[in-house]
């Protein structure tokens, strides 16, 4: 509902004049201040000139809304041509000789409220203004008795109401004026400002370059020097485990005692060098994050069995992990996940002499929330920040007996940052400790994108890999748990672009693909998939689809067709595919005398015929005189270098994708990472093997190149 309060017919110019006096008034009746009453007016006027200059039968009328907040309402009315091209004047792209359209953009910015309905035959434009909101409500009452009072009031001389408009126009020119020097005040203040700021920001940056520079040779030096440490470091723990393994004979108790303190001093020299290499990677920023989808249960399973050997050293401690089964299954990254509990449950361990160390995990806003509860000797409240920060360590009697490098905690406090969550500690001195982490469910990392293919592994290495390569991840989700319990594993891909990224740096036991009725797909992964090497099938391609297109799927080359539903035939059609009938020649390049003893001692297996080289030359040369199925290769050798082979086997056409696994001790930079991606080669470090002294490490990579043992149906 709305109050008439006053109507005028546009017939002269006086009559234009009369509605911008009759405008000015009404807003003066109704509480606005005299900002608002000259916007008002200059509205009114100039739709109202626009009006009787283009059109005929125009007419301005004035109303007063009964809605909270009450509006007064001005419409235009005429009876013209319309206005042509109205999107492009009130989108600002319309450009007139006359000026015509600057007035309506002009207008619209006066006015709260703004809307136009324009046809050939007759224009209305409709205008708002909100009452202040300090004005009290205006009753119908009074609406009436301001519309008796304009109707009874006569109009103004037009010359006064042009004086009127001038002291208005002077008013405010000053007002414009007077912004405008207090914007050069403004505009010099800030220019003696921005010539401080930019002064800062240039010692800023020198300063950064000089901490940046400082980062970079504490980086470049651990790098170094570690791998110094590390050579001798891994030789010593590999011959330790040798002699106490009684692989030359047996050792008396004093003789296994004392090579017991050996392995053990190597091997906490050997952590040292680790979690400084590890905090130097964090802060470099040369971590990268393998995502995976795995669940809460699986991971709890794996850790049982690998903090079991530390229960040994303390009996009076049970170690209890909680049921996860009802949570849900994380995606991102496994292996730094692991390593952040490792790290909690061994301290956990180590500082509780008898008691409970509980595992468990909940979930809570998005995030796996993962706690280690102990009942052991507690961290005081000033001390539960420091314990976080590089080379902390509390002065304890526990302290004594294990001692460690307090980088741990720092080091899982920039794990948890990196996927995204956090660590913290609750604990009560003398009455144990809870540590928890926080991990977001799916990494979403800087880009919020899914890992290129070229960067996904396969959660298993010692199992031979089969990549599906299909549209739908329904069957991926069907395919999966048959899979998970037998020797084989299943890495899927959605389309044959990404899956040929994977393949350049991963050998499958079999490719699964689906075959349409035109067989494109299964044409495009012959096209993109390196699946031969040397005139040799690299691995099996099975083509997967309904019966009927079967004979399409042998003429692409197909190495078999199963119809879905596959779950019955699968696993004994794969291992009957990938059965090996002869061993496998692998050329051993390793300067390192111990180097080579130890690899020669953990690849001795029937199926594995060892060849030696102890440089570079020496390997080239036995490759050309027999291609072997791989080459395990030390990066440093005196003279030739590791790249150096690498690059000499791949520029020969015989050799250019032979099958290349890097044992190295060398902590590679960003630019070696670089080097050995484009070669397409695997990289173990010496660390991880001598770690344990199993050969597991290695033949898992040699499994994922399709040297594997070979199994029998």
């Amino acid at each position: 509902m709305s109050s008439r309060l006053c109507s005028i017919p546009l017939r002269s110019e006086r009559d234009v004049v009369q509605a911008r006096q009759r405008a000015r008034e009404i807003a003066a009746a109704l509480g606005f201040d005299n900002q608002d009453q000259i916007r008002l007016a200059t509205a009114t006027s100039e739709m109202a000139r626009n009006a009787f200059r283009y059109a005929r039968e125009a007419q301005v009328d004035f109303e007063l809304t009964d809605q909270v907040p009450q509006e007064v309402r001005v419409f235009v009315s005429d009876h013209g041509p319309g206005i042509p091209k109205l999107d492009q004047i009130l989108e600002g792209r319309y450009q007139s000789r006359t000026g015509m359209g600057l007035g309506i953009i002009g207008t619209r910015r006066l006015m709260d409220n703004f809307d136009i309905e324009t046809n050939p035959s007759a224009t209305v434009v409709r205008m708002a203004k909100a009452l202040p909101p300090t004005t009290a409500p205006i009753t119908k009452l009074r609406a009436q008795k301001i519309a008796s009072t304009l109707e009874k009031r006569p109009a103004e001389n037009l010359y006064e109401e042009i004086e009127r408009q001038n002291r208005e126009l002077l008013k405010a020119f000053q007002e414009l004026r007077s912004r405008q020097e207090e914007l050069a005040i403004l505009n010099r203040e800030l220019e003696d400002t921005n010539r401080g700021v930019v002064a800062l920001y240039a010692e800023l940056d020198e300063r950064a370059d000089y901490l940046r520079r400082a980062s970079e040779l504490k980086t470049n030096f651990i790098s170094n020097i570690s791998h110094e440490f590390r050579t001798p470091l891994n030789s010593i723990i590999s011959l330790s485990r040798m002699l106490l393994d009684r692989m030359d004979g047996d050792l008396t108790n004093e003789q296994e005692k004392q090579v017991q303190f050996i392995a053990k001093s190597a091997r906490t020299l050997s952590d040292l060098v680790n979690d400084l290499l590890d905090i130097a990677k964090v802060e470099a920023g040369k971590v990268k994050i393998r995502v995976k989808t795995f669940s809460v249960a699986e991971l709890f399973s794996a850790l049982k069995g690998m903090l079991k050997p530390l229960l040994a050293d303390n009996t009076s401690v049970d170690l209890v992990f909680e049921d996860v089964s009802h949570l849900p299954a994380l995606r991102t990254d496994e292996g730094k996940v692991s390593q952040i509990l490792r790290n909690f449950v061994s301290n956990a361990i180590k500082f509780t002499p008898q008691g409970e160390v509980r595992v468990s995990a909940s979930h809570e806003d998005h995030k796996i929330v993962f706690r280690v509860k102990d009942t052991g000797i507690g961290v005081a409240p000033q001390h539960q920040e420091a314990i976080f920060e590089e080379f902390t360590q509390l002065e304890n009697p526990l302290q004594a007996q294990h001692k460690g490098t307090g980088l741990g905690l720092p080091l899982c406090r920039s794990l948890a940052r990196l996927l995204g969550g956090g660590v913290g500690v609750q604990s009560e001195l003398g009455r144990g400790s809870m540590f928890f982490a926080e991990i977001p469910i799916v990494y979403r990392g800087d880009l919020t994108e899914q890992p290129p293919a070229s960067e996904t592994w396969a959660p298993e290495f010692h199992r031979p890999p089969v990549l599906l390569v299909n549209q739908a991840p329904e069957l991926f989700d069907r395919l999966e748990p048959i899979f998970r319990t037998s020797e084989f594993q299943l890495i899927y891909s959605e389309r044959p672009e990404s899956a040929s990224h994977w393949l350049k740096r991963n050998v499958p036991a079999a490719v699964l693909c689906e075959c349409g009725a035109d067989g494109t797909v299964l044409r495009e992964l012959r096209q993109r998939l390196p699946l031969e090497q040397n005139g040799k099938k690299r691995c099996a391609i099975i083509a997967i689809g309904s019966p009927d297109v079967a004979p399409r799927a042998a003429e692409l080359g197909a190495d078999l067709f199963l119809p879905i539903p596959l779950e019955k035939d699968l696993l004994v059609e794969l291992r009957r595919l990938t059965n090996r009938q002869r061993p496998c020649k692998l050329l051993l390049v390793e300067d390192n005398d111990i180097s080579l003893y130890i690899l020669r001692e953990l690849l001795d297996r029937p199926w594995l015929s060892l060849l030696e080289a102890r440089n570079g030359e020496e390997a080239l040369e036995a490759v050309s005189r027999e291609l072997p199925d791989a080459v395990i290769l030390d990066l440093l050798m005196p003279g030739m270098d590791g790249f150096e082979v690498l690059r000499r086997l791949r520029a020969r056409e015989e050799s250019s994708e032979l099958p290349v696994i890097v044992c190295t001790s060398k902590k590679l930079t960003h630019e070696d990472t670089v080097r050995l991606e484009n070669m397409h080669v695997e990289v173990i470090s010496k660390a991880d093997i001598a770690s344990r002294l199993a050969p597991e490490l290695l033949l898992k990579s040699l499994a994922e190149l399709g040297i594997a043992e070979p199994r029998s149906i």
